[in-house]
């Protein structure tokens, strides 16, 4: 595994509040890695809420999850220098390419780097992929740092609120039509194989004028099938204590 060495100076002080981050333990640890890619993706039982949060777009529009419910969302986190990210987003635009759908929003989200240099790679390099940044003067991102060593990320809402969990790069979230996560990635998936492209496809629903699909690739893959009627050994934990989310506390 190669690790991508944080340039990030961000640090809370975990003594003083007590932190659930949403969907916090879909992964075992990747020390805020940069990993290769695998072919499994992390489905939960329950489909928790998809935690809103506000970003801007490479022309600088404003952006919301929230904005983007009724359709299905890829979301994707990424950063500069980051050599598997750049062969992901290869990837998600083919499949957004291939699917060709208005209800599939593929939103690339860069909250770690500068956001002029994000939107400026965003106008470059966006495709069919929606390239998002951080608002201009916002703290969008924390260090997860254990005992000095860092662990990965939480992505914060405008209330400090720890929504995501990022513990590798790329990291994925897939979100349904009603706003719910359904599955995680941590690395880089393989977006543009028939079998990703068939369960997403299957998310959107039926076959509208016009798709290039045919009508059995909106079958759930039996690989994606036989995981879900598992029974699960252990069921995983959405982060969010007693139903309700932790606040990230002050820091100094």
């Amino acid at each position: 595994m190669l690790v991508c060495r944080s340039n990030v100076s961000l640090t809370v002080k975990m003594g003083l509040v007590s932190v659930a981050c949403a969907l916090s333990c879909l992964y075992g640890v990747a020390l805020a890695a940069e990993t290769p890619s695998g072919s499994e993706f992390r489905f939960f039982k329950e489909h928790p809420a998809a935690n809103d949060f506000a970003m801007v777009t490479s022309d600088g529009s404003p952006l919301r999850l929230s904005d983007l419910k009724g359709s299905v969302v890829i979301l994707n986190f990424w950063r500069r220098n980051c050599q598997y990210c750049v062969m992901e987003k290869r990837h998600l635009d083919e499949m957004a390419q291939r699917l060709s759908r208005p209800d599939l929003k593929v939103i690339c989200a860069n909250l770690w780097d500068s956001p002029t240099a994000v939107k400026a790679y965003g106008r470059k390099n966006g495709g069919k992929l929606v390239i998002a940044a951080r608002p201009d003067g916002s703290r969008s991102v924390v260090e997860n740092t254990v005992k000095g060593k860092l662990m990965g990320y939480y992505v914060l809402s405008e209330a400090g609120e720890a929504i995501y969990e990022v513990k590798g790069f790329p990291s994925s979230y897939v979100i349904d039509k009603d706003g719910r996560v359904i599955a995680g990635h941590v690395g880089m998936a393989q977006w543009a194989a028939p079998s990703v492209q068939n369960w997403i496809s299957g998310l959107m629903g039926t076959k509208r004028p016009g798709d290039n699909l045919a009508p059995d690739q909106y079958k759930l893959p039996l690989w994606i099938d036989r995981l879900l009627s598992a029974a699960p050994t252990e069921t995983p934990r959405s982060g969010i204590t007693n139903g309700r989310r932790a606040q990230i506390g002050p820091t100094n």
